[in-house]
Formats: C-alpha cells, sequence, structure tokens
C-alpha cells in the first residue's frame, strides 16, 4: 500500500533490444503503472549535473523499475497524451533503508 494515493496511470515504453546487425531481438514493452503525477514546471539537476526545466512529477510506489532510456506516456484528466522522457530518478528511502517511493521528473 503506497503512503499516498496513486489514482493515476503513466505507461512505460521500453524500447526493445537489437541484434549487432539492428534487426529487433525483444518487442517493446509497455508497462502500465499506477502513479501520482503532478504538472508543474520545476528546475532540476539532471544525472549529469545539468540544470534542466520538468514540466511532470511522477511519483510512484516502491522501487519502480524505470531507466533513463525509457520513455513516459500519460494522459491527463483532459484527454491529452503526454510523452517525456526521465531527466531525474530519484529513490525514496525510509529509515530502515528500504526504499518507499519512486519519484521521476520528466
Amino acid at each position: 500500500m503506497a503512503l499516498i494515493p496513486l489514482k493515476q496511470i503513466v505507461t512505460v515504453i521500453r524500447q526493445g533490444e537489437v541484434d549487432r546487425w539492428g534487426n529487433p531481438v525483444t518487442p517493446v514493452q509497455r508497462i502500465p503503472l499506477k502513479c501520482r503525477v503532478d504538472d508543474t514546471s520545476q528546475k532540476v539537476q539532471n544525472s549529469i549535473g545539468d540544470e534542466v526545466v520538468a514540466g511532470m512529477e511522477i511519483t510512484l510506489d516502491k522501487l519502480a523499475d524505470i531507466r533513463y532510456s525509457d520513455q513516459l506516456e500519460y494522459i491527463n484528466e483532459l484527454n491529452i497524451t503526454v510523452k517525456s522522457t526521465p531527466i531525474k530518478i530519484e529513490i525514496v528511502r525510509a529509515l530502515n533503508g528500504k526504499p518507499i517511493l519512486t519519484v521521476v521528473y520528466a
């Protein structure tokens, strides 16, 4: 059970792997995850240290399998589809060290 209500769904689109000739070996995966999305613009520091503006803050339960190479797709309440890639992935841990939330800025 999550600490906050997770009433939205984000779809993680993970590209399939290719062999050394460029032919697809595994198909594209579409993974739906329950989340909470806050559509706010904020300045965050990405994985290489540059300051960039993120348009979404996505909060997921526990340790979610999100990679920087994934593409995130979210359909908001106005039925507008927003596609983005993760800018920063942050894992929030409890006092005992277990992950309780994953926050993704996209």
